[in-house]
């Protein structure tokens, strides 16, 4: 009889057993996978996520180089020497680094600190003469060149003519 007990108890312990694995299967199936959490597959993921966000990115990245040439572009404008000519008594103003070679005419220079010749490494005090061909540099805001005849400039940089 001790035996027969055991075999229904061992039975009894199996089928509890297959009942909580089958509970634990249909917990797991109906909590997974769900509308509120899918489960997804890789391939999903491979051929319609990954080519979307690809995509999304790349627009926004081509954007934004195309905004980036734009400043450069126009940060580049400042980089090119203009041709500016004055007439006997004009003066030009420059805002600070703004770069000024006399190419022909005679000018001085103006303004209250004077201009760096940056060719010969001298500063050129306000009044006096500019050397044709050398590269000056304005230091001070406002100081520039004033025309004592014709003249041909080349400036580099913002400036006004008074």
């Amino acid at each position: 009889m001790m035996m027969r007990h055991k075999k229904i108890f061992t039975a009894l312990a199996a089928v509890l057993i297959l009942a909580v694995g089958i509970g634990v299967g249909a917990y797991a199936a109906s909590n997974f996978g769900t509308q509120a959490d899918p489960l997804v597959a890789k391939s999903y993921l491979d051929q319609t996520v990954t080519p979307k966000l690809q995509s999304e990115f790349q627009t926004k990245l081509d954007a934004q180089v195309q905004l980036m040439e734009q400043q450069i572009s126009a940060q580049g404008a400042g980089l090119n020497f203009t041709s500016v000519s004055l007439t006997n008594g004009q003066t030009l103003k420059g805002s600070i680094g703004c770069e000024i070679i006399l190419r022909s005419g005679t000018a001085a220079s103006s303004g209250t600190a004077g201009l760096s010749d940056v060719t010969d490494g001298k500063l050129i005090s306000v009044g006096t003469a500019l050397t044709a061909n050398h590269l000056c540099m304005v230091s001070a805001q406002g100081d520039g060149v004033k025309a004592s005849s014709s003249v041909t400039l080349l400036v580099r940089g913002s400036y006004t003519i008074s």
